[in-house]
């Protein structure tokens, strides 16, 4: 098994580039995160005919995975930021050198459709990726980050350590309704990997689809209906996606109303698949499409403790200059 390579830590004085390999991105909280990011001492550079689009993507196909490829390609970029997710990172994948991008790790962060491109580097190039707040939706909302996402954003990238995410200890900004709970119980080790899952989804039976045995999957989604959720986790599960994972980390599946005709909702769907399931599993972790989304290492070693509920990253996911 080749094993997984952590870029460097983040410091002031590095460039970051972003880019947009998948939906267009909004100029006013783009222009917006630049300027908090060069406030903090980062370099922040976009590419040429950034704010362009292409219906519901950001460009052509061949435009977006040429951006994405110079990224890892220029010497001068230590960290390269998404700025959205959206529509069309899959669309990409075949087009994207990842033997060349192995050789030039660098931070790679982002959430939502970035999820293929997560995937894919950590499977093709194994490199560890940060599934994390964006520039579109994090740094360049008129508040800034919400305190928790930012804590663990900062610490993931510029801290060569692990750490842990307790929402109980670490005031999550959770809703009664959305407490993190224990689904079932024990403690689980192993790689985080996952993200969005209608992506996930949307990966199976491709070269990309997800590998999961000795894993902590993690999954998360938004305005997806619990009879949508239910049908994706079956095609997981019928793929044998479950058969061998260590843990099963469920993060928030925000705007999920209940079936209209049978008041079904999420939890039930949870409950179904994994309430007798023989290894660990959370529901309700602080990560996803919320402001309380911590940043999750992927490809990293970690400790899921489903009685206490929480997520110790066991290895630094970036090291030291």
């Amino acid at each position: 098994m080749t094993a997984t390579q952590q870029p460097a830590t983040l410091q002031p004085g590095d460039t970051i580039m972003f880019i947009a390999p998948a939906g267009p991105p909004r100029e006013k909280n783009v222009r917006i995160a630049a300027e908090r990011l060069e406030s903090m001492g980062y370099r922040v550079i976009l590419p040429d005919g950034f704010f362009e689009r292409q219906g519901y993507l950001a460009g052509d196909d061949a435009t977006r995975a040429a951006e994405f490829q110079a990224a890892f390609a220029n010497p001068e970029v230590d960290a390269v930021f998404p700025v959205t997710g959206g529509f069309g990172a899959t669309r990409i994948l075949a087009l994207i050198d990842f033997d060349a991008i192995a050789a030039q790790p660098k931070i790679f962060i982002g959430f939502s459709d970035i999820t293929a491109l997560h995937t894919a580097l950590q499977q093709q190039a194994h490199l560890a990726t940060f599934h994390s707040p964006n520039p579109q939706w994090g740094l360049g909302s008129e508040k800034g980050m919400y305190p928790f996402a930012e804590r663990f954003f900062w610490t993931a990238l510029t801290e060569a350590n692990g750490y842990v995410i307790d929402p109980a200890q670490d005031n999550a900004d959770t809703e009664a309704a959305e407490l993190p709970r224990t689904v079932v119980g024990g403690v689980a080790q192993g790689p985080i990997v996952g993200g969005n899952l209608s992506v996930i989804h949307a990966m199976m039976g491709t070269p990309w689809e997800i590998q999961t045995a000795g894993k902590i999957l993690y999954l998360e989604d938004v305005n997806e209906s619990p009879y949508r959720v239910d049908r994706m986790l079956r095609t997981l599960k019928d793929a044998g996606k479950f058969d061998d994972v260590a843990g099963v980390l469920l993060g928030r599946f925000t705007k999920s109303e209940p079936d209209e005709n049978d008041g079904h909702t999420i939890d039930n769907v949870i409950d179904d698949y994994f309430g007798n399931a023989g290894f660990p599993v959370i529901a309700h972790f602080p990560a996803g499409h919320v402001r309380d989304n911590a940043t999750l290492p992927l490809g990293v070693p970690a400790e899921m403790n489903a009685d206490a509920i929480t997520l110790r990253i066991l290895e630094s996911p970036t090291v030291s200059r």
